[in-house]
């Protein structure tokens, strides 16, 4: 090769990487914020329909047991479709789950239309995280893993900060319908865009393969077979669980019991997911620096503990900067291990079967979601107290750091 075409050769592999690199960011932190959609516009949904905010867990779990077939499904569907292509569907989906609702059938019409609209959302929210793991280790070097990852994954973080910053506002000014419809709007937009480089990124499917229900488990299978991406599976259940958990009440934590608005509860949102966003990249940074990604998930998830206590522990007293300062802790540290859990998981998964193992532990990581929401939401109203829930949270998470240490001791995955 000549010395004039190699630079361009670099350039050009620099280039495609940088667009499959955004592109997998646009995709997460949309679908992300279709997540949060109905969480951050719970207090306002919840006045309209007549029905408790604190619903808003049960809606979730709801959208998660979805996650945990869709999942299972998308592992499956990305060799033979292509991540690009699956991605799309997913934010079609979205767009459908909100139109529902703003169009008289879904959460407005009562709660068939809020479980159509939790069917939906939870069909686009899981692939996503497989088509992106199955598009960036191909192209990332070895020794960048756990930071691309973490930059990837940080596209969910932003989604959570733009639906923190922008629907409660939205909702003020022109009502939550139009807030929803915005963000439909902003999902089929993103899926036409990413038909540009549709051709290139899903080059590599395998269009004479074919699935069928009899293939629905073998992403969990190839999970649970494997004694060290099991151990990742359930770890990943917990820690998802309570982040999903505690991020779906935050606020209406914050509006009902530290006496918030809605838009400085929204604001405290969007400081611990734009904290979450460089936890990310710090936490990834961090991992490939040492080589022990195991112990610093075992920091990460300790410090989770520490920090659901003390968030738990907001009271009307507490000064507006104080809670900020707790909040950007608290998401720093709890949206922060996603990118490095699923590095360890495309570096462990069999050759050629990323997207399947990321399924499966993505599935095993929305079990948690489907539990636990609604979980934490029983433990509040029973006890009737947030800091119960909080408390409970943080507990969970100091076992998972208890056996993160024992494992990355001997040095199992770490």
């Amino acid at each position: 090769m000549s010395a004039s075409v190699e630079p361009y050769t670099r350039r050009a592999r620099r280039r495609e990487f940088a667009i499959q690199l955004s592109a997998m960011m646009g995709v997460q932190a949309m679908v992300t914020m279709g997540m949060f959609a109905i969480p951050v516009l719970a207090p306002a949904i919840a006045r309209d329909i007549g029905v408790p905010a604190t619903s808003v867990g049960f809606y979730t779990s709801l959208a998660y047991i979805v996650c945990v077939f869709s999942a299972l499904a998308g592992g499956g569907l990305i060799p033979q479709f292509g991540a690009l292509r699956v991605c799309q569907a997913c934010l079609v989906l979205l767009a459908l789950a909100f139109g529902c609702a703003i169009s008289g059938v879904g959460i407005g019409a009562g709660v068939a239309g809020f479980v159509l609209c939790a069917l939906l959302a939870g069909m686009g929210n899981a692939p996503p995280t497989a088509a992106s793991s199955h598009v960036l280790l191909r192209a990332t070097p070895p020794a960048w893993v756990n930071l691309v990852f973490s930059i990837k994954q940080a596209g969910v973080p932003i989604g959570g900060a733009l639906a923190g910053l922008l629907l409660p506002g939205l909702a003020l000014w022109f009502g939550w319908r139009a807030a929803l419809g915005c963000t439909a709007a902003a999902c089929l937009a993103l899926a036409g865009i990413l038909q540009i480089w549709r051709g290139e990124m899903d080059a590599d499917r395998d269009t004479a393969r074919r699935i069928g229900w009899h293939t629905m488990f073998t992403p969990f299978l190839l999970v649970w077979r494997n004694r060290e991406l099991r151990a990742i599976g359930v770890a990943c259940g917990v820690m998802s669980g309570v982040q999903t958990g505690l991020l779906s009440i935050f606020v209406t934590y914050l509006t009902h019991a530290v006496g918030l608005t809605l838009a400085a509860a929204g604001l405290a949102l969007a400081t611990a997911q734009v904290s979450g966003m460089f936890g990310r990249v710090i936490w990834g940074m961090l991992a490939d620096r040492t080589g022990r990604p195991v112990l610093v998930l075992a920091a990460i998830a300790g410090g989770v503990a520490v920090t659901s206590i003390s968030a738990g522990r907001f009271t009307p007293a507490w000064p507006l900067p104080a809670v900020h300062v707790v909040s950007a802790m608290f998401g720093m540290l709890v949206l922060g291990w996603n990118g490095v859990v699923f590095a360890e998981v495309a570096r462990m998964s069999p050759a050629g079967r990323i997207a399947e193992a990321t399924g499966g532990i993505v599935s095993m990581t929305c079990m948690g979601m489907v539990v636990l929401p609604g979980s934490l939401v029983a433990i509040i109203e029973t006890s009737g107290s947030f800091s119960v829930g909080f408390t409970v949270a943080g507990i969970l998470t100091a076992l998972v750091a208890i056996d993160f240490l024992r494992r990355s001791a001997r040095r199992g995955f770490g």
